[in-house]
């Protein structure tokens, strides 16, 4: 399923697709090379564009579970920005790895648990 394809009236599942792009898109990447920081700046806003129609829905889910799968991978999301801005590529790429990783635990645990 492509980010075309995914229904905005599925929160969780527009996440799961941003992310799914994302940790793609960084597993190619190589870190050292000089357009690194700026492709994985160009990621991070592709995340940040396909889940702004469901960003207060997925914020939502995450308060109401602030220990869930959704919670974490939104802060694994933030803090591989947070990374990405400080320069650290390297660190930005496993944040968005340990986001996708939460996001397993959503899948075992329902499509209401957030």
């Amino acid at each position: 399923m492509t980010e075309d394809e995914v229904p905005v009236d599925d929160p969780v599942a527009v996440l799961r697709v941003a992310v799914d792009s994302a940790v793609q898109a960084v597993l190619r990447l190589d870190p050292h090379h000089a357009d690194a920081r700026r492709e994985i700046d160009r990621v991070l806003a592709g995340f940040a564009a396909a889940t702004a129609p469901v960003l207060d829905r997925l914020q939502e889910l995450a308060t109401r579970t602030p220990n869930g799968p959704v919670s974490a991978t939104l802060g694994f999301l933030r803090d591989a920005g947070d990374q990405a801005a400080g320069g650290d590529v390297q660190a930005a790429r496993v944040f968005l790895l340990a986001g996708r990783t939460a996001l397993f635990r959503l899948a075992r645990a329902g499509p209401t648990e957030g």
